[in-house]
């Protein structure tokens, strides 16, 4: 048992130290894989994480924020999804943090692609 551990724990530093190397080559284009090989059965897929900003918040953030760019209030948001003022305004305290906004505008151009100038 102590063997399969040690060769665990070999593999991860193996894995760390390519992903190390990976970022150091630089901006990796579209998503394409970076690497794709198969040993002993098994395929190993090295991909760039997706880093859209949608992919930092919750489900619920989500959610509240897709209603935020429909139009609805904070009242109305709260009444639809069956909760309070103080956890709505919650929930945008952290998508603000999240996205490092300062407006409601400001956080639904992020989440659109938009880039948002400095005003």
């Amino acid at each position: 048992m102590g063997e399969v551990v040690g060769q665990d724990e070999r593999v991860r530093t193996l894995l760390r130290a390519l992903v190390r190397r990976v970022h150091e080559l630089g901006p990796l284009e579209g998503g394409a894989p970076v690497l794709d090989v198969q040993e002993l059965g098994v395929r190993c897929v090295l991909t760039p994480a997706d880093r859209g900003d949608g992919a930092v918040l919750s489900p619920r953030e989500r959610e509240v924020a897709r209603m935020v760019g429909l139009g609805f209030t904070n009242k109305m948001i709260a009444a639809a999804l069956g909760i309070s003022l103080y956890t709505v305004s919650t929930h945008l305290r952290r998508i603000f943090a999240k996205l490092d906004v300062p407006t409601r505008a400001a956080m639904v151009a992020v989440l659109a692609g938009q880039r948002v100038v400095d005003g």
